[in-house]
């Protein structure tokens, strides 16, 4: 790509795309030189476009005192300058310098305000400069097995200027071989530099193997020279990089920018994936980091502000919100510890229990209809023995019955039998003491106030907790628990808004947030609490289903994760550059453009989303006895009925969005077709009676 914004009159038809990348390639001779383009091939900026690193060269010289305009209108002014060169007669390249000296007149610059532009816009250059990892490592292989290489860059950056840039990305050619426009004025765009690289070196065109990811400078021009010509088309945005952009309108322009680029940056920051990984990675990078991010830099900000200097995050969905945390505190230097608190609803719910309320019977009850009654009641540490009288009243003792799932309203009845609660109170009681050491140990009970982190729904997790932070208070203490969540349907009753506080309370989201999707972003390597026990040295552990969650992990949570936390990484990195002063700006930007990103993936997933979601095996049950996948296939007809919103007798699957889409085809593209027409249909109509 050249480093300039010009865009020639010279057009070309795209070959097809069989993959990630288009050949357009007649070899004559054997390849002699592997060449690469470098902006936006080898390297790229951490911006949206190219040209919105001078909103951030704006702000710059405005620090320097060198501009008295808004960043917003130098920026115009730049592309403005640099447009006026490359439009004079007779032009083959333009160079830095030349631009900032026409840019001089407008802003009264002297030779030495032009010579400490120059060096900001380099400096901000370097700033934004980032490898693209897949094809470094690719340029670094070839040098590696003793192939000769060499760079093309149509740019207006001196040679010096080049290096350094490459050298800030970690990309190491020898300076020889790397060919700058600017100072030999040949570009690609005409063939000249080409030209000029075949010469050098003694190499005819056919003896050239070219990459780059300009349709015409790297492709249509190469091929008619009889170059081997590679169109490199990942550094493209992507729809949900292009959402991220679009979400983020109605805030600053350089945080707008930055935050997509940065999504941009973290998907192209891998070395080579299968397509599987980079399936999960690409969306850890671009849909669930930045709704993620957005949410963790919100709790920490929260946390700040109430003086607090320690946030608990909740297992299991807060692994990858702890790891999140602590990328971005590292970057922005609060004084603000994280722990990992292991709970679960099995963990808190049982040793807190204080009598049949509906916290316990919605735990018990909600996944009867899923869940063999054996594996209920055991969940409960419910003692079969306790229970024959009442189990033989409901007509429910017997192996047989014991291994089948009961109605929700049967097993209500059940549980409402006063043997039972007798037996779930001494269970309770049995759960409680190593409950509260564990929670005294990590600094939840016995403190004056304590905060935790979980993705949400319902709260009623923390209704428990706050009642073993209750009982297990000593004389004279007590402590203030408050909960963040990424959203909450509702809230307890006797919960107010200031001890339960949601990131996203916007009903529409609400409505169509599909929480399995959340949950399984927020997946961890490791099984559920069941809940804790006193070691030999009398500290407390968690128990748990199973130390390491294989299944998971084969399934490729590594590269889902890879994906986040390099987003989390950059957004650190833009942040920085803006001087870390506008967080509530970026959380507000990360917010909007989350969820606009969030809502497309979640309506409207791509063949390659839907199988690599749609075959995660999720639990149906807070046994963990019964896996099903998140979006399984179905039959044609089913498809049909999913696309147009309609109910599937037996569906077990949690994403029907993903469904319609899996199988592919023309069926299938053809259905995702019409579920948008009736999306679309049904918001006209809404807007229509509104």
């Amino acid at each position: 790509m050249t480093t300039g914004f010009h865009v020639s009159n010279e057009g070309t038809r795209l070959h097809p795309v069989a993959s990630l990348l288009t050949t357009a390639a007649v070899p004559v001779s054997p390849t002699t030189l592997h060449s690469f383009d470098v902006f936006d091939t080898l390297v790229t900026r951490t911006t949206w476009r190219p040209e919105d690193v001078f909103l951030l060269l704006g702000s710059r010289l405005h620090a320097a005192g060198l501009l008295r305009t808004k960043p917003e209108l130098f920026a115009a002014h730049r592309m403005a300058a640099e447009a006026a060169l490359r439009a004079a007669p007779g032009t083959e390249e333009v160079d830095l310098h030349a631009i900032h000296a026409a840019l001089a007149a407008t802003h009264g610059w002297g030779m030495a305000e032009i010579q400490r532009a120059m060096e900001l816009e380099v400096e901000v250059e370097t700033l934004c400069i980032r490898p693209i990892a897949a094809n470094v490592a690719r340029l670094a292989a070839l040098q590696a097995a003793g192939a000769e290489v060499a760079l093309l860059s149509d740019t207006y950056f001196d040679h010096p200027s080049l290096l350094r840039l490459l050298a800030r990305a970690g990309v190491t050619v020898p300076a020889e071989r790397v060919f700058a426009s600017a100072p030999l004025q040949a570009t690609k765009r005409t063939g000249l530099l080409f030209h000029h690289v075949a010469n050098e070196l003694g190499l005819l065109p056919t003896q050239i193997s070219h990459c780059g990811d300009h349709p015409h400078s790297d492709l249509a021009v190469p091929h008619r020279l009889g170059i081997d010509a590679t169109h490199w088309l990942d550094g493209m945005p992507t729809r949900h990089e292009r959402m991220l952009h679009a979400g983020a309108e109605r805030h600053p322009a350089l945080l707008r920018s930055l935050l997509a680029g940065a999504a941009r940056v973290a998907r192209l920051s891998p070395g080579p994936l299968t397509p599987h990984e980079r399936t999960l990675w690409n969306t850890g990078a671009t849909v669930a980091g930045p709704l993620l991010c957005g949410f963790v830099l919100w709790v920490l900000q929260r946390a700040r502000a109430m003086g607090e200097k320690h946030v608990h995050f909740v297992a299991r969905d807060g692994q990858v919100l702890k790891a999140i945390a602590e990328i971005l505190l590292a970057g922005l230097g609060w004084d603000i510890r994280c722990s990992y608190l292991h709970g679960s609803r099995q963990a808190w719910h049982l040793p807190a229990l204080d009598g049949l309320d509906e916290t316990v019977l919605s735990w018990l009850s909600d996944d009867a209809p899923h869940e063999p009654l054996r594996s209920i009641l055991a969940r409960a540490d419910l003692r079969l023995e306790a229970l024959t009288a009442p189990l033989s009243r409901h007509q429910m003792d017997g192996a047989e019955a014991l291994d089948r799932p009961v109605a929700k309203d049967r097993l209500r009845a059940l549980l409402a039998e006063p043997e039972v609660e007798i037996e779930l109170r001494r269970a309770g009681r049995r759960r409680r003491a190593a409950a509260l050491g564990y929670l005294r140990q990590q600094g939840v009970v016995g403190v004056s106030s304590a905060l935790i982190v979980d993705l949400g729904w319902h709260g009623r997790l923390q209704r428990s907790l706050r009642r073993l932070v209750e009982v297990g208070a000593e004389k004279g203490e007590t402590t203030r628990l408050t909960g963040f969540y990424l959203a909450l349907r509702s809230r307890p009753e006797g919960f107010a808004g200031a001890e339960m506080q949601a990131y996203i309370e916007d009903p529409r989201f609400l409505k169509r947030l599909n929480p399995v999707l959340l949950e399984i972003f927020c997946s961890a390597d490791h099984g559920t609490t069941r809940g804790y026990r006193q070691r030999a040295d009398g500290r407390f552990e968690p128990e748990l289903a199973e130390e390491t969650d294989t299944r998971v992990l084969a399934w490729g949570l590594r590269s889902l994760q890879g994906g986040m936390l390099a987003f989390a990484h950059e957004l650190t990195r833009a942040m920085a550059l803006t001087g870390n002063t506008e967080t509530e700006s970026w959380t507000a930007a990360l917010r909007d453009a989350g969820v606009a990103a969030y809502d497309d993936f979640r309506r409207d997933p791509n063949e390659a989303e839907a199988l690599a979601f749609g075959t995660f095996l999720h639990a149906d049950g807070q046994s963990h006895d019964a896996w099903s996948e998140c979006a399984p296939l179905v039959a044609q007809t089913a498809r049909l009925r999913l696309a147009f919103g309609l109910r599937v007798p037996g569906y077990t699957g949690h994403w029907p969005e993903a469904s319609v889409r899996r199988d592919g085809g023309r069926l299938g593209e053809g259905l995702i077709a019409l579920k948008r027409l009736r999306v679309r249909l049904l918001a006209r109509m809404a807007s229509a009676r509104a």
